[in-house]
């Protein structure tokens, strides 16, 4: 069962986006059920309570808890909930990485983005975890990518740093591992010579330096290289509006 969540404080839209919803997953064969919000504050405190959806539709602006401050604190409590922002103001994008959306639905609604949209959450949430393979002291090793923050290269020595702490790390050169990489469905950037960062740890990007925040809140800054830096910003937007492969 698909559970998801829609919060909008304009009820008929939501229950226009609702119908949606339900009509595209029946046609699909998938099992959905679907809650509507009017407000965030309703929805976060339903979260508190120990409700769980695995992708919410959320609104930016609402009169009482509007849809990004609510979206950092649902963060708070669970970080791997599918965040699909729905709104007619773009401009609101750049505050969005902090709480890593999944994809942006401008309104009015295009029907097919958001059919694209809607099979490719379903993609990420149905797909099991994946892994990164390498050999060390001969033997075979490997680690899931879903809790992989960040690679980083140093003296030829590849470091494998885990959310949980327990790093790893390999011989090699991370123009290798970044190139394998390629076709994952975990986001990695290559913000420097020597970083190539998760996108879902991502919390923001300053002028000069990427924050990544781990599950349990620990925060790290790496730096970006100065010929990336447009690339990186260009990569960031691109992955929120939904175009993955913005340059």
């Amino acid at each position: 069962m698909l559970k998801i969540a829609v919060c909008d404080d304009d009820i008929r839209f939501a229950a226009k986006l609702e119908n949606m919803i339900l009509q595209e997953a029946l046609q699909a064969g998938l099992s959905a059920e679907t809650e509507i919000y009017s407000d965030g504050d309703t929805l976060v405190a339903d979260m508190q309570k120990g409700y769980r959806y695995e992708l919410i539709f959320l609104d930016i602006e609402m009169e009482r808890l509007n849809g990004i401050r609510a979206a950092h604190i649902i963060r708070e409590m669970d970080r791997s909930v599918l965040l699909i922002y729905v709104s007619g103001y773009e401009q609101y994008l750049k505050e969005l990485f902090e709480v890593e959306p999944f994809r942006f639905l401008q309104k009015p609604l295009d029907g097919g983005r958001f059919r694209r949209y809607f099979h490719e959450a379903c993609e990420r949430i149905g797909n099991t975890d994946a892994f990164y393979q390498f050999t060390f002291n001969k033997n075979i090793r490997r680690v899931s990518l879903r809790d992989t923050v960040y690679f980083e290269s140093r003296n030829r020595v590849v470091y494998v740093v885990m959310d949980n702490g327990a790093d790893e790390y390999f011989y090699g050169k991370l123009n290798d591992v970044e190139k394998q990489l390629e076709e994952s469905r975990y986001r990695f950037l290559r913000i420097h010579q020597s970083y190539l960062v998760n996108y879902s740890y991502i919390k923001k990007m300053s002028f000069s330096d990427i924050t990544l925040v781990t599950g349990g809140g620990k925060e790290i800054s790496l730096r970006i290289s100065e010929d990336r830096e447009k690339k990186i910003r260009a990569q960031l937007c691109g992955i929120a509006s939904g175009k993955a492969g913005a340059e």
